[in-house]
């Protein structure tokens, strides 16, 4: 037992199993407004298995692409500093690329069967939904070069999965639901645009396209970043305004405190790097609590 509960832990650890809140965030919001739908809630829980093992593979994919890129810039540089601990597992030898895509297509396979499974029953809807979902997944680890990243990791985390999910449960598509998830889709860019705001410099070196990037320097992100914050805020409004969302949605709103903190936070990298992942995880977890609240926030909105 012992045994298999450490190669579980290794491979959540090689898979980045720290970044599940996010998805599993998301899912609680959509599966919540399924509950309050009256949806399937065992359909909600298969989806999960399903969100998580997509999710996992992605990261363990993109990881793959990171260790060849960093092989091929070690041959030019041999002071590399990989932070964020990615791709540790390729460079401490503890996993080969071959063994990792094995591990990849038994996640991927797993979602597939899932994916089947909703298929069978739905349809064409579910299948639509998949094979957008399946490009975006595909296209994500090369997405940094075209400057794509956030807005694919935006429509995966939030218009696709709100609707696959909910759709899942209640067989229906809920307007006010895709409208929420238009501002929960820019709540997750933030957590990505802080990611790549962070590693603002690495990303430029490695010829990456980033939104921090694109706006040209550092101080120009952050102020990029105060808009996100503020488009956040002016969607769901305009939603409550147009009568799309109820006016319970307003609590939403109390996120606002923790938005500012983020802020606040990211001022203090504006001109300077992030010395190690400790810091780096420091500034990140900051940003994942804003998320959590506004998540939280947005599940009391539908009882």
């Amino acid at each position: 037992m012992l045994v298999i509960m450490n190669k579980l832990l290794f491979w959540m650890d090689c898979t980045r199993a720290y970044a599940l809140p996010m998805s599993i965030t998301a899912w609680a919001i959509a599966f919540s407004a399924g509950i309050a739908a009256k949806g399937s809630i065992i359909y909600g829980i298969i989806a999960l298995l399903g969100i998580i093992c997509v999710h996992l593979g992605g990261n363990l994919f993109d990881d793959i692409i990171d260790y060849k890129n960093y092989l091929k810039k070690q041959k030019k540089d041999k002071n590399i500093n990989i932070k964020k601990g990615k791709c540790r597992c390729f460079i401490d030898g503890q996993i080969t690329t071959n063994k990792a895509l094995k591990v990849c297509a038994i996640l991927f396979g797993i979602a597939l069967v899932t994916g089947a499974f909703f298929i069978e029953i739905y349809g064409l809807p579910i299948l639509e939904l998949i094979a957008i979902s399946g490009i975006l997944c595909l296209i994500y680890p090369k997405s940094g070069y075209i400057g794509l990243s956030e807005t694919v990791i935006g429509i995966l985390f939030s218009p696709l999965l709100f609707t696959g999910v909910y759709y899942v449960m209640t067989g229906k598509i809920s307007s006010a639901l895709i409208w929420l998830s238009l501002s929960f889709a820019i709540v997750t860019v933030t957590l990505l645009y802080t990611d790549f705001f962070l590693d603002y410099n690495n990303d430029k070196e490695e010829g990456k396209k980033t939104i921090p990037i694109i706006c040209g320097n550092k101080n120009n992100a952050y102020y990029f970043y105060i808009f996100l914050i503020f488009l956040i805020y002016a969607v769901l409004f305009l939603g409550i305004h147009a009568h799309l969302l109820s006016t319970k949605f307003f609590i939403i709103f109390l996120s606002i405190f923790p938005a500012l903190n983020t802020i606040k936070k990211l001022q203090l990298y504006t001109d300077k790097e992030i010395k190690n992942e400790k810091e780096f995880m420091s500034a990140m977890n900051n940003v994942q609590r804003f998320i959590a609240i506004f998540a939280i926030l947005c599940i009391v909105s539908f009882f």
